[in-house]
């Protein structure tokens, strides 16, 4: 199964957002995953927030008709939930699932964002958004590049299975060495996979460009399979510890939205 860190619905969002919908459709979301069935707490447990906005929230959503309690005081969905997936409709492709998060990043970062997509061992960039500042990275659209450097590439890595993170440490010896930084090492750049599921985002660290830093997230379809990845990226100037830091927890929601629109609920 992919490994995202678990979000909490009361991290800061987008303009016009109304948090207290937002908290109570992520309690929502939270009867897609076994049991299917959960007490106030438990829901508050899971998503890290006040049992008593747990309570609130599940009231609400018991009140509109998505919830009802069964025998044990459990709460639980209804058939309601199941007309609305019966209107949804097909999933989008994934440059348009990214579309609004990635405008969003644009307009409030101000730096160059690129969505990649997952082709066999390689990674495609299917979109992107020019960076505002005067000083910027350019847009790398429609470049291929292999799986071992770069923050989209190696964040798509790091969430493939075993067996197909293998094939790419075979044939490392083969693949280009961008900067110095290029890690071409099969023990190194596992230890940098770990590393990477464990905070949910990949690094870029002049590895590909040496005055250039980026940070990067897996997408994730509706199975679980990986799709992709969004990254956001700059001058090294400008990004240092810090500034990675919060991007990569910028870019860790963004691509956990995107996800979201293509149906995964991991």
């Amino acid at each position: 199964m992919p490994q995202q860190p678990s979000a909490s619905p009361v991290l800061e969002g987008p303009r016009y957002l109304i948090q207290s919908a937002a908290t109570t459709l992520e309690v929502l979301l939270a009867f897609g995953h076994p049991p299917y069935r959960f007490t106030p707490s438990e829901v508050a447990q899971q998503l890290q927030i006040d049992r008593n906005q747990a309570f609130r929230c599940l009231r609400t959503l018991q009140h509109v008709g998505f919830i009802q309690q069964d025998e044990g005081e459990r709460f639980m969905l209804t058939a309601l939930v199941q007309q609305l997936a019966g209107a949804a409709q097909g999933q989008p492709s994934l440059a348009r699932a990214s579309k609004a998060v990635m405008d969003e990043l644009s307009q409030s970062t101000g730096e160059t964002v690129n969505l990649f997509a997952l082709e066999g061992l390689e990674a495609l960039c299917v979109d992107s958004r020019e960076g505002l500042r005067p000083v910027r990275l350019a847009p790398s659209l429609a470049e291929r590049r292999p799986l071992h450097a770069g923050a989209c590439p190696k964040a798509m890595l790091a969430a493939l299975p075993p067996e197909l993170q293998a094939q790419v440490f075979e044939a490392l010896a083969g693949l280009p060495r961008y900067t110095p930084a290029t890690q071409l090492d099969a023990a190194a750049l596992s230890d940098e996979l770990q590393l990477i599921c464990r905070r949910g985002y990949a690094v870029s660290d002049l590895d590909v460009d040496e005055e250039a830093r980026g940070v990067g997230a897996a997408i994730f379809g509706a199975g679980g399979e990986v799709l992709g990845a969004v990254s956001i990226g700059g001058p090294a100037s400008r990004m240092g510890t810090a500034q990675v830091e919060l991007l990569g927890a910028r870019i860790v929601e963004a691509a956990r939205l995107i996800s979201r629109q293509l149906g995964f609920n991991g």
